[in-house]
């Protein structure tokens, strides 16, 4: 498998009350992976521009170590506090970039499996045990308890919803700054994991993978990778899906420098002859160009292909050396030695359930039920045997469920309760939990969580259809008002005895008709009939026997407005409720000799006396007294 690495570095002011050159360098790591088949293709470009571009630095690019930092310190076991932030696009939990709590746990487990090369798994190797191990927080930088994971939607950020993040502000995506300060937590006590969509607009696919930084005081400090690349469970790629890309980038926040840094050429390998200041400045691992391959020969006949920092396949890496595990110690000795004072990893109470997180309900469409359910989580130390979790729809209607069992501290499980019946329009619930063993609850505050929500204006619409025994006959069509069609179904197969058939779908408050077509034109005289179902199993319409060439039905969904007065020239018989709508139509002028004043739309229809209008004797454009007068003087006269 290949694996392409970019780096950028910066280097940043010089500490001058050391004794010697400290340089920090801002150093990101992006590596790259792509399928096996490519080698010979991509072979010959695998550079970094970290390693390229600063010639005339590296004679100083070291990390600014003190050298041989063995204090009565180095045998112990070094804990990272870690709090990784998915930073997704809105799915609801455990769902497309919304990775389960379940895929964060594998990922953390296998890097300690990595680092501590855990005999039984997959990071024993030909490597050492680091003693740094790394544990998910207990609590938060308020000092509350937590789980270590934190979800953000990020997809309103500018540039995040189609390309993710970008890798060193440098590429594609949103800006990583303002990605990471909408989450990061403190660097001087946490390890920042950010797990994100896309990198530079790879659609979570080949190119970058994740990048990482040496130590700098910046919000961009910290480990970012794929959501399809961390962790060995959950939603991975399967070339990526042993989470070595997180054990490399650690490798990287730790002071690692790839395995072939400044080394490009068979001849730079024959000759290193200073391995403090020359290649990655670790004496143990020999020098190498990149390797992209678990089976192919090395150019450097030394290279060690199962080393983390190189770019071989995930399937054979297991190592890190003696000198690499000195270096990352004394990184963290120097560089990030806040992290090793801190009690973020240890939990807050003896007695502590929370709910984390609300799976269901999400918005309905096109159901009158909700099933809610919950991520319970223990924070205390002591496991949890008995527990209930209550839900309270808008104050009225309640569910609630006993679970028994043991969750051990740290441990979280997904909590169902019975459905809720909701109706259209927007809604809450409440939800709790309570501490049912023995001893009380000491931290309440993460007791309670509330979710509004709503039912859309979508109604769930099922037609059955029962042919009598000419099926052949039968059709069947739902057009919404415009007619336009939405689905319909037959001519069916003659069968004995006969099929039932069902189709459903889900419709808009409007109006809808429903027509059952028969060829014969003798409708369903020989048995069957039909029957179209709302959601709640309501019969809207029915109908059998025979109706002819065609049965037609209106249904409505919803509120229906419109004009419900039946004199009005826009009445409309399926309306529920009056919008004011309605209108007469008719001549608006009062001039005209057929003025309306009852009417509210001119329809054109008025008529004046040059029209010869009616009644308008003296031809004055009124109908008035005058014409009444007139028209007695010549009352009686004989007509020519």
């Amino acid at each position: 498998m290949t694996e392409l690495c970019a780096m950028l570095s910066r280097n940043l002011l010089n500490k001058s009350s050391l004794s010697y050159l400290r340089f920090i360098y801002l150093s990101i790591f992006l590596l790259v992976f792509y399928p096996q088949f490519a080698l010979s293709q991509f072979g010959a470009n695998d550079v970094c521009g970290f390693d390229t571009s600063l010639t005339v630095n590296k004679q100083v690019l070291v990390m600014g170590l003190p050298k041989n930092v063995n204090t009565e310190r180095q045998a112990e076991i070094l804990i990272i506090p870690t709090v990784v932030h998915i930073i997704h696009l809105g799915e609801p939990l455990g769902f497309g970039t919304n990775i389960t709590e379940a895929q964060v746990l594998s990922a953390i487990n296998a890097l300690n499996e990595d680092f501590r090369m855990q005999i039984g798994t997959n990071g024993y190797g030909l490597g050492v045990d680091t003693e740094i191990e790394f544990c998910l927080v207990k609590r938060d930088t308020l000092g509350s308890p937590t789980n270590g994971i934190t979800r953000t939607d990020a997809s309103s950020v500018p540039g995040y919803l189609d390309d993710g993040i970008k890798s060193g502000n440098i590429g594609l995506g949103a800006d990583e700054i303002e990605i990471k300060s909408l989450v990061a937590w403190p660097r001087s006590e946490y390890l920042n994991i950010f797990v994100v969509t896309e990198i530079d607009g790879n659609n979570a696919g080949n190119g970058t993978q994740g990048f990482s930084y040496f130590p700098f005081d910046d919000v961009r400090d910290g480990v970012t990778l794929l959501y399809n690349t961390f962790g060995t469970v959950g939603n991975l790629k399967s070339w990526s899906n042993l989470n070595r890309t997180l054990t490399h980038e650690v490798g990287h926040y730790l002071g690692l420098y790839h395995t072939f840094h400044n080394t490009n050429s068979q001849s730079a390998c024959d000759n290193e002859v200073s391995c403090d200041t020359q290649g990655d400045q670790v004496c143990d691992t020999p020098p190498t160009m990149a390797n992209h391959s678990c089976v192919i020969p090395p150019s450097c006949s030394s290279a060690q292909l199962e080393n983390y920092m190189d770019y071989t396949a995930q399937e054979c890496k297991n190592t890190f050396t003696l000198g690499q595990t000195s270096r990352m110690r004394n990184t963290l000795f120097t560089q990030r030695l806040s992290l090793l004072n801190t009690n973020a990893c240890v939990p807050v109470s003896l007695r502590d359930l929370g709910i984390d997180g609300v799976t269901n309900p999400e918005n309905i469409t096109c159901s009158n039920f909700s099933f809610p359910s919950v991520q319970v989580v223990n924070y205390g130390t002591l496991p949890a045997s008995i527990f209930s979790i209550q839900a309270v729809l808008d104050a009225t209607d309640t569910v609630s469920v006993v679970w028994n069992g043991s969750l051990s501290s740290g441990a979280s499980i997904e909590v169902y309760l019975d459905s809720l019946a909701v109706s259209m329009g927007p809604h809450l619930v409440d939800f709790s939990v309570t501490w049912l063993a023995d001893g009380v609850d000491e931290w309440s505050q993460n007791n309670i969580f509330s979710k509004s929500f709503t039912r859309e204006a979508l109604e769930h619409c099922t037609v059955i259809i029962e042919p009598d025994y000419f099926a052949t006959e039968t059709t069947w069509e739902l057009t919404d008002e415009n007619e336009v069609f939405i689905m319909g179904g037959g001519p069916y197969s003659n069968t004995s005895p006969t099929n039932i058939y069902e189709r459903s779908t889900c419709l808009v408050d409007g109006c809808y008709n429903f027509r059952v077509f028969d060829a014969f034109g003798d409708g369903m005289s020989f048995g069957g009939g039909y029957e179209v179902l709302n959601g709640a199993g309501e019969v809207w319409v029915s109908g059998s026997g025979n109706f002819g060439s065609v049965a037609t039905h209106i249904l409505c969904v919803g509120p229906v407005p419109g004009c419900m007065y039946s004199f009005s020239a826009n009445y409309n018989p399926n309306a529920t409720y009056d919008d004011g709508s309605c209108y007469l139509q008719g001549c608006l002028d009062s001039v005209a000799c057929n003025y309306s004043p009852v009417a509210t739309v001119d329809d054109g229809s008025c008529v004046y006396a040059s029209f010869n209008c009616a009644g308008d004797l003296d031809n004055s454009g009124h109908v008035n007294i005058s014409d009444l007068l007139l028209f007695l003087t010549i009352l009686g006269t004989p007509c020519n």
